[in-house]
């Protein structure tokens, strides 16, 4: 396309389920290919299979959609919607001669299938009838479905991922557009929508390859232009199988119940399969508007990493203003009863400062919760490397000891006060300051590893410091009675 205005791509879900992560990739590298062209991502929702489509399933597609923040333009195409126009497509494919009623039942095709020794094709029985008999089996009420008269040939096309495609029009047999219910069969429908929608770029994943063939042929009985096609690689696990729900094919309710950020999980699902040349991980939504070419998409399969995907995302959570975190981590907290309504207004200064303090840390929102628990309530264990490591020598139980006194002797607790009284003690005691700020580390948070442990003394404020040296003192002595 010389004019990139005309670009038009689609996404087109099924409603039978929620919205998984491989079909989430796909209407992302649509609606990067389309804003980086100035082009339209248009939303279809393939809905024909009444039995197992549900209005709650395109709700779920709609609301992950909006929560992806991948916006689509125009308004929703129902493919149930345009049920008239694929019976009139076909019936004109009928009078064109590149159409025929084919009135074999479930026994007849049967019977050739059984009396086939090689791979099976329908034989085109119903190929040549003439007008006579079709209508006397018409008449008599007989059932029939619409096929397709494949051509001879080879159909070839470039796809814009796998280059070269040639397939040879004998590998097809006549393929049914129509079912005997009136209902479009899945190639058909499409080829009737993308046209009908303007569809200038049909991208999707390599799993309809062998589906592209056939739909070009339509698209030439129809004297439809054809748009241009891209397959994607299919995400596999680290076993290069398909993804499974145990290993990561599960929907984006449950990526975001999981404490994804939507720009988080939209740049690790970038990856899977695209990259650009410097090797860049970290992209904002309008970086990958920038930068999104289909010529970066790899052939290659793409090789889902949860633990990848979850860094990924702590790099947005890094990257996400204190206020932005805010309404997403008082509410998990407020869930797991940390804090209250009333602690969020009343608190909002101390938890927007915890929330600073943490955010380099974290990958997941829930992580919050987790790593941020101490900050409103005492440790109920702690780890147990970091005890074999900083308690089990016999004089910190003294130091903390120590600590604590000269804690509640302090007039003004601040950062630099609570700082200096503990590298005093290191020194007064001839050890490392290090040591001591590990076991008091431990002491406070439960933790070997923390943010400052003085910014957070100050957060949790003097008398709940020593508390917990004193707890953990307790502790330290149960410990030694025990060893």
């Amino acid at each position: 396309m010389n004019n990139n205005n005309k670009i038009r791509v689609r996404f087109a879900p099924s409603p039978t389920g929620h919205l998984h992560i491989g079909s989430v990739r796909t209407a992302l590298f649509n609606y990067l290919f389309a804003k980086h062209n100035d082009g339209k991502f248009l939303l279809r929702i393939e809905d024909t299979d009444t039995e197992r489509s549900s209005e709650n399933m395109i709700k779920n597609i709609i609301e992950s959609l909006k929560w992806l923040n991948l916006s689509y333009d125009d308004v929703i195409v129902y493919q149930s919607d345009n049920i008239k126009k694929h019976k009139q497509s076909a019936e004109k494919l009928l009078k064109d001669g590149k159409a025929y009623r084919c009135f074999c039942t479930k026994k007849d095709l049967e019977k050739e299938r059984k009396s086939e020794d090689k791979f099976h094709k329908y034989s085109g029985k119903c190929r040549n009838l003439t007008d006579e008999q079709i209508n006397k089996n018409i008449s008599e009420g007989k059932k029939f479905v619409i096929r397709f008269k494949t051509p001879e040939g080879v159909t070839k096309f470039k796809d814009m991922v796998y280059k070269d495609i040639s397939v040879n029009n004998s590998e097809f047999d006549d393929f049914i557009i129509m079912r005997s219910d009136g209902s479009p069969t899945y190639n058909f429908a499409v080829v009737v929508d993308d046209f009908d929608m303007k569809i200038t770029h049909v991208i999707r994943g390599e799993d309809h390859l062998s589906n592209t063939p056939k739909q070009i042929l339509l698209y030439l009985a129809m004297n439809k232009k054809v748009p241009k096609f891209a397959h994607v690689p299919l995400i596999t696990d680290s076993q290069k199988k398909r993804l499974s729900k145990r290993t990561g094919a599960v929907s984006v309710d449950e990526y975001k119940k999981m404490g994804f950020t939507p720009e988080g999980l939209i740049n690790g699902l970038v990856h899977l399969g695209w990259g650009t040349s410097n090797n860049k991980t970290i992209y904002t939504m309008e970086n990958l508007i920038e930068k999104f070419e289909l010529n970066r998409v790899s052939k290659k399969r793409a090789i889902f990493d949860i633990e990848k995907i979850k860094w990924i995302n702590g790099k947005h959570i890094s990257a996400m203003s204190d206020e932005e975190l805010f309404s997403l981590v008082v509410e998990n907290w407020k869930n797991n009863s940390l804090i209250t309504e009333e602690n969020i207004v009343s608190e909002k200064k101390r938890l927007i400062k915890i929330i600073s303090l943490l955010k380099s840390r974290m990958r997941l929102i829930p992580d919050f919760v987790v790593y941020g628990e101490y900050f409103f309530k005492s440790p109920t264990k702690y780890e147990q490397n970091a005890i074999q490591k900083h308690w089990t020598d016999t004089e910190i139980k003294n130091l903390l000891e120590k600590m604590a006194i000269e804690f509640k002797n302090i007039r003004k607790f601040n950062l630099d006060n609570s700082e200096e009284t503990v590298r005093r003690i290191a020194s007064e005691n001839d050890i490392k300051a290090g040591v001591l700020i590990h076991s008091l580390r431990l002491a406070i948070t439960g933790f070997s590893v923390s943010p400052s442990i003085f910014d957070i003394l100050i957060l949790i404020g003097k008398s709940e410091t020593i508390k917990r040296i004193k707890l953990a003192i307790k502790f330290i002595e149960k410990m030694n009675i025990r060893l």
